[in-house]
């Protein structure tokens, strides 16, 4: 399976994934928070690396931004690169179709 990378680097830290997003959307930590429905200071605690958020955290900044999360892992036991779309529990999906009125 080929690996797709975009601009050259994978991105492996959770701070990696909110710095890159924060950059190509052009968002203050404050913005993305408000975007994300997160305190400021969780925004600069990940990118500072004094917290790791869970995928769970990291999708719903992901969100907040307009992307979506997409996960790429590697499998050591069966020594394959993984790809797959992060999925949501049925709480979230509730959620979301509330929170976005035209789904």
């Amino acid at each position: 399976m080929a690996e797709r990378r975009r601009e050259g680097a994978l991105l492996t830290t959770a701070a990696q994934i909110v710095v890159r997003i924060r950059a190509e959307r052009e968002l203050s930590m404050s913005s993305l928070a408000v975007l994300a429905g997160v305190p400021t200071s969780t925004i600069s605690r990940i990118e500072s690396g004094q917290i790791e958020p869970t995928l769970g955290m990291i999708r719903r900044i992901a969100l907040g931004a307009g992307y979506h999360l997409h996960l790429q892992y590697y499998d050591l036991f069966s020594g394959k690169l993984e790809d797959d779309i992060v999925g949501v529990g049925a709480a979230e999906r509730t959620r979301e179709v509330e929170d976005d009125p035209g789904r």
